[in-house]
């Protein structure tokens, strides 16, 4: 009884933690002598405390049965939800944080990473997201277009999920069908039809997609373009009256478009339907704390960072970027068309923070590259 309530209490109070340093992520790692718990934040991993390896079962079973997972299954990944509310912001601030439950069997014992929800999407204005003003009226006509596709591109971890779903909250007016296929959906938005992907039932991206464009949608978000069949399928509907935005794991705008090539997807049907492509990252911001005080700091555990803001490349698609498009010039000649109509890279416009002291040349190089 008394392990009981201590692993409880040891959970509680991780998760309290996690919420209070803004983590991501919590990984609970099971090693040789200790478990390890760490948390992402600001993207990178650190380490929270170290319990004995005589707990880590306990734990991961007690998390686990918060996840509504079987504890009795250990050699198979799965995969859940559970919530919590932070005793700490009860008072003055309560809510609900919903988390991600992902576990992985290793050597040692199964891993488990919960992923921290936030359910402050719907507060979220466009304006907030880190364009500059020329962005945000590229992106605020393209999101009023009646039809055709968007694509808010990155890798892993760079924030296309609260972009792609701020875009849904600022087409929400009540007045449109607004579908999602997702895999899973991470926050459940009011209003609108979201869609769970189920790969072992058969319920793949493209079978959802299909079925969507048969309930009258108006706006279709697809969370992730995997494969061929997904990619064409979602210009088919950008190109039949439908509004549709999506993510795609790419490095660049112009890359977007090579890749979408690769994908099968005609240059003629890609010239006409795709209406705007942003690429994005997310950079660690100077912590002002060290930079005024100049010692050991507390608020950013000595990293020199604090928090994060994401820095945007946006193509709108016009005329002259069709018609290369169309007539396939390589990605280099597309890439200094689309800077000469005013397109600022990642590169550019991260080195104009880096000029601002907003972040570090540093940071620049491991999230991006080389700096001119």
């Amino acid at each position: 009884m008394q392990d009981d309530q201590r692993i409880i209490h040891l959970w509680q109070e991780t998760l309290e933690q996690a919420f209070l340093e803004k983590a991501t992520d919590v990984h609970i790692e099971a090693q040789e002598e200790f478990t390890h718990v760490r948390f992402r934040v600001d993207g990178s991993l650190r380490t929270y405390r170290r319990i004995k390896v005589t707990y880590h079962e306990h734990l991961c079973a007690h998390v686990k049965v918060l996840a509504q997972l079987d504890i009795a299954e250990k050699r198979l990944p799965q995969d859940g939800r559970l919530n919590f509310i932070p005793t700490i912001a009860a008072k003055t601030n309560p809510q609900k944080i919903d988390c991600r439950v992902s576990t992985l069997p290793t050597v040692f014992g199964e891993k488990i990473v919960v992923r921290l929800l936030t359910n402050s999407y719907g507060n979220l204005r466009l304006e907030q997201l880190g364009f500059d003003s020329e962005q945000l009226l590229k992106v605020q006509s393209s999101l009023n277009a009646p039809q055709g596709l968007i694509l808010v591109t990155g890798p892993t971890g760079s924030g296309k999920t609260l972009t792609l779903y701020t875009f849904l909250t600022l087409l929400n007016d009540g007045t449109k069908n607004i579908s999602t296929v997702e895999d899973p959906p991470e926050i459940m938005l009011s209003g609108i039809n979201q869609v769970a992907v189920n790969e072992k039932s058969g319920m793949d991206f493209a079978k959802s997609l299909r079925a969507m464009l048969r309930q009258d949608p108006d706006i279709i978000m697809i969370g992730e373009i995997r494969d061929s069949v997904t990619a064409q399928t979602a210009l088919q509907a950008a190109q039949t009256g439908h509004l549709v935005l999506a993510t795609l794991h790419t490095n660049s705008c112009v890359s977007t478009i090579t890749r979408l090539r690769y994908l099968g997807c005609e240059k003629d049907v890609l010239a006409q339907s795709l209406l705007m492509v942003t690429a994005q990252r997310l950079l660690r911001k100077r912590c002002t704390f060290c930079t005024s005080i100049g010692t050991s700091c507390n608020y950013c555990k000595n990293t020199g960072y604090l928090g994060r803001f994401a820095v945007h490349e946006v193509l709108k698609l016009d005329t002259e970027i069709r018609s290369a498009i169309e007539s396939e010039v390589y990605a280099n000649d597309l890439l200094k068309l689309a800077q000469e109509q005013g397109m600022n890279s990642l590169l550019t416009q991260s080195e104009l923070y880096v000029k601002k002291g907003l972040t570090t040349t540093s940071e620049v190089l491991s999230k991006i590259g080389y700096i001119s």
